[in-house]
């Protein structure tokens, strides 16, 4: 199951459509300010389609609709999309920028423009993003009250609704929406990353003790911390890896920059643990995106200084 990064913000991304955005609101009339400020910045060519979705699918590994279908190709989707409509009428998030398409494989397939924190309430759904073209077409469709249905027999919707996969871009895996925490999922997002680290630890260790007197490699599985990797002095000195073993739901450093991001330094009084004569440790995230997928630390004897934590923050990103 693939995890779905849900927290991106395309205003921190496309900073200057973003101003160009606000700066052009200040002439508009209330009913133009009455939709979504993304649907603003499209409608008024402020934001480029292509851009926005080949940065949106990246950040969040979701499937796109394919913005050059023929609409009238789309009408057959409306029966399924009225019924998926009915199935979840208990959630009250639809409107004409995000609504079900179908249910299809005991999974719910939601268009939408983003991603709304209320979707996680809706239970194995897979979000596919949409051109607002699209959305709207079929959005008229669906919500107007003149709108004609017809009976289809469960062959014809299976047909329907396969058929609707033709409009995803599927060199990008439509993924399955997990609504555990974050950390659940690194396991199967972060493969690459790990085997980059593997490969490499020598080398990274190396790098690493030109500041520190010691450097571990952690890693995240269900949402605790876990030895990935650790250099060849504390492997030789028996250290156990089980005193590495923190609680990401609990309060403790490594909580603080799973949550942050941010690099910290600790004394190792902190941690509670005891590791030869060394008092310090920089904790830096590895992340791939805004995912935190593990950790590195680095030891010290000694006062921890800025370009310390800047060389484990190098590390980190070359690795992920």
């Amino acid at each position: 199951m693939n995890y779905l990064n849900t927290s991106v913000n395309w205003e921190e991304f496309f900073i200057q459509e973003a101003l160009e955005l606000e700066e052009k609101m200040k002439h508009f009339d209330q009913e133009s300010l009455n939709k979504s400020k993304l649907l603003i910045a499209f409608e008024n060519n402020i934001l480029e389609w292509s851009q926005y979705e080949q940065w949106f699918c990246h950040e969040t590994g979701c499937s796109s609709f394919k913005s050059e279908v023929e609409l009238e190709s789309l009408d057959h989707l409306t029966t399924p999309a009225k019924t998926a409509l009915e199935i979840y009428s208990n959630h009250e998030i639809w409107d004409a920028q995000l609504f079900p398409l179908c249910v299809w494989d005991n999974k719910v397939y939601v268009m939408g423009l983003h991603y709304p924190a209320q979707l996680q309430s809706v239970e194995n759904h897979v979000f596919i993003l949409t051109p607002p073209h699209v959305l709207a077409y079929l959005a008229e469709k669906l919500f107007s009250a003149e709108t004609n249905t017809r009976e289809a027999s469960s062959d014809e919707a299976f047909e329907m609704t396969g058929s609707m996969l033709d409009g995803i871009d599927l060199d990008i895996a439509a993924p399955l929406i997990s609504f555990a925490p974050t950390a659940n999922n690194n396991e199967k997002l972060a493969p690459p990353i790990w085997d980059f680290i593997d490969e490499r630890h020598d080398e990274y260790s190396f790098e690493a003790k030109k500041h520190f007197n010691a450097y571990i490699v952690l890693k995240i599985v269900n949402q605790r911390t876990q030895v990935f990797k650790m250099d060849a002095d504390l492997e030789k000195d028996g250290v156990s890896g089980k005193i590495f073993e923190y609680s990401l739901k609990q309060e403790n450093p490594f909580n603080k920059v799973f949550l942050s991001g941010q690099s910290e330094s600790f004394s190792l009084s902190q941690l509670g643990i005891t590791i030869k004569s060394y008092r310090y440790a920089c904790i830096t995230a590895l992340r791939r995106g805004n995912t935190v997928l593990g950790f590195l630390i680095g030891f010290k004897e000694k006062n921890l200084s800025e370009r310390d934590q800047t060389l484990l923050e190098e590390l980190a990103k070359e690795s992920a």
